[in-house]
């Protein structure tokens, strides 16, 4: 086994936090001139996650998110600012709140750390006798204050997203020339470069690789796998068979999706037309190969343009919004479509067995109480309760009670630091949103570290957000770090009391482990064909997660659930499939230094991609254990098996005998882990 350091945490991109940075402390001077701290701490809270949401790593359809958070946030605030006056109400409020925010996982991370943020605005809540006044301004506030950061990313995107844009761009444009050229000479090439760059835009991380749903993938997939389709369509060729006519009418889609405007979006749909009359003319073409092609365009036109953007009508025996030509892309099915579906995925946790479940009880239970346990005991700053059981519950069903100590831990040496702050400076007003602007710069900063660090960051931001007043003495900050005490027993206590089901737990940390193993499989299979950078410290760091997901499923293992004699014996051929797994992957790490990606053609990297992409599925949500698309990989592992039929070389059968003993392993595992 390769052995080697693990790869540096990721770097954020400076220009879009500080401008989202920017956003929020302009807000908040709004808020305090206009209104006061309290419309100003729910402006500034709202730009916050707006501002976050924002920096998701995705080059199309960040603006309706925005705009939907911004809305949100402004119904936490409505509901806090006209409930936290009055005891019995805020708690039910808070609890209910709570649990809705809990069941938001179940879409997966992004909408639960969106959820949980909304709940934080919610429970910070000043005890203030609300007026009509006061409660439409804060409200407005904080609406405008997370539209404000959709029109900073309108109007200065991400370096990264302009960069990837355009390689979008000229990665089409090169191969509606390569199209059009293969037209006039069968015996041409398709232009590399400019694919290698667009990958390159899309996957380059400063750190480790960051695991991305599928649809994400497609961006820089589909554009090679047309690459592979036009050299192959080229390759059929025989004289006058309507070859080229067909490669013009698709250079000519391919030059419309290029240039991703308004404009643009009708003349795809006329091209995509005349597309399909003349391959409906070429009666003697080879028609799954054509069928192929006029599917990875369509989706080419509805990833650019949006679904609906783009006047094309779906391929025909292929289904609308997945297609078997380019391995199930997804198409972006909006705003509404997106909701929808978070609803329905959210519907599927009502049952007893999902963690999902537990965890939105666990948390409405422990923040109603933290609280009561504020308003009756009258704890000072006792706000502290339920926002330390918000900011420190998730829905783990491994580490829990270490994950929970340690980000209690970075909660009270974040209420710390802002406090000791607070002590030799006594920052007031627009003092104090620059403190708490630069705190949360520091949360950005650190993400990479792990969640200790973040809890510490964020912990000091919200000081400074909730308390703008700038008081502080030895006494406030002891009440501060009492009341996150208390909130973090009360979040070990809800997982004591309410502990996730055995039988969940170990599903749960067999799909990890299988995701694990899959990504340790993907980078030794991916290192094969592609020249990477540190193949050794890649392979290291995989192995490592893969090691520690291993560790995590046997403590699972262990939890008395071995008087089931079926489960033994499925434990048994579980392990054994993995360490079959782990053969064929040490074997090809083997043979890493031997294979060169300049020797490999073009086909067969796509192949191999596509294959990656399959073993990697979509991220693992918190409802649902990581999950094996049998079908897809299947349907993968066939096209490498063709590639590699006609390559007489022994690197090269070294590759086809592992990727087919991986894939009949990961089936098998796969089909065969325990409802």
């Amino acid at each position: 086994m390769i052995k080697g350091l693990a790869l540096r945490p990721s770097v954020p991109d400076f220009g879009a936090v500080a401008r989202s940075l920017l956003g929020v402390l302009v807000i908040a001077a709004i808020g305090l001139w206009v209104v006061g701290p309290t419309a100003a701490m729910a402006a500034a809270g709202a730009a916050t996650i707006a501002g976050a949401t924002a920096l998701q790593d995705s080059p199309h359809g960040r603006i309706p998110l925005v705009v939907g958070v911004s809305v949100a946030m402004g119904l936490a605030v409505l509901v806090g600012a006209s409930t936290s006056a009055y005891s019995m109400p805020f708690i039910a409020v808070v609890a209910i709140g709570c649990f809705l925010a809990g069941l938001a996982w179940a879409a997966g991370t992004n909408p639960g750390l969106i959820a949980a943020a909304a709940a934080v605005l919610l429970v910070t809540a000043p005890p203030v006798p609300p007026t009509w006044a006061t409660v439409s301004a804060s409200v407005l506030l904080a609406v405008v204050g997370g539209l404000a950061q959709a029109a900073l990313i309108g109007l200065w995107p991400r370096r990264r997203w302009r960069v990837q844009r355009e390689a979008l761009t000229r990665a089409y444009r090169s191969l509606a020339a390569d199209a059009r050229a293969l037209a006039a000479d069968p015996s041409g090439h398709i232009e590399q470069e400019p694919l290698r760059a667009l990958r390159e835009a899309f996957t380059f991380t400063h750190g480790q690789a960051v695991r991305h749903p599928l649809a994400y993938r497609a961006w820089y997939g589909l554009p090679e796998r047309i690459a592979v389709t036009l050299a192959a369509l080229a390759g059929r060729s025989r004289g006058d068979n309507g070859v080229s006519r067909v490669l013009v009418a698709a250079a000519d889609v391919l030059d419309a999706v290029s240039r991703p405007t308004r404009a643009n979006a009708k003349a795809t749909g006329y091209a995509m037309g005349r597309f399909d009359a003349v391959a409906a003319g070429a009666a003697e073409l080879e028609s799954p190969l054509v069928r192929r092609l006029s599917a990875q365009l369509r989706d080419a036109a509805a990833l650019r343009f949006g679904d609906g953007s783009a006047d094309v009508a779906p391929a025909g025996g292929v289904p609308a919004g997945r297609s078997e030509a380019t391995g199930g892309v997804q198409h972006s099915p909006g705003l509404a479509g997106t909701l929808a579906h978070a609803v329905a995925m959210i519907r599927d946790q009502l049952s007893a067995e999902s963690p999902v479940l537990r965890h939105a009880i666990r948390l409405g239970l422990a923040a109603g109480l933290g609280v009561a346990i504020a308003r009756v005991a009258e704890v000072a700053h006792g706000y502290w309760i339920p926002l330390t059981v918000v900011m420190v519950l998730r829905p783990e069903t491994a580490h829990t009670y270490t994950r929970c100590a340690g980000r209690v831990a970075g909660n009270v040496a974040g209420v710390i630091i802002a406090t000791g702050i607070a002590l030799v400076l006594h920052p007031a007003g627009l003092f104090a949103a620059v403190f708490a602007v630069l705190l949360l710069g520091v949360a950005y900063a650190v993400s990479g570290w792990g969640y200790v660090a973040v809890s510490a960051a964020l912990a000091a931001a919200i000081v400074f957000f909730v308390d703008v007043s700038g008081a502080a003495s030895l006494a406030t900050m002891g009440d501060r770090v009492l009341a996150t005490l208390i909130g973090g027993v009360l979040a070990v206590l809800a997982h004591v009391a309410l502990p996730d089901r055995d039988d969940v737990r170990l599903r749960q940390r067999a799909g990890e482990l299988l995701k694990a193993e899959i990504d340790y499989a993907a980078t030794v299979i991916k290192a094969s064909v592609h020249d990477v950078d540190r193949p050794g410290e890649m392979v290291a760091s995989s192995w490592e997660r893969a090691f520690r997901a291993r560790a995590a499923f046997e403590a699972a293992a262990a939890s008395g659930l071995m008087n089931d004699r079926h489960l033994r014996r499925w434990l048994s051929s579980y392990r054994a499939g993995l360490n079959a797994v782990t053969a064929s992957c040490t074997a090809l790490e083997a043979n890493l230094p031997a294979r060169r990606a300049a020797t490999t053609s073009t086909a067969l990297r796509s192949a191999v991609d596509e294959f990656v992409e399959a073993l990697r599925g979509d991220p693992q949500t918190a409802g649902s254990p990581w999950t094996l698309d049998v079908d897809v990989l299947t349907a993968a592992a066939a096209r490498v098996r063709a590639e590699l039929s006609d390559v007489d070389d022994a690197s090269a059968r070294v590759l086809l005998t592992e990727i087919d003993a991986v894939t009949e392993r990961l089936v098998d595992i796969a089909t065969a882990i325990p409802d």
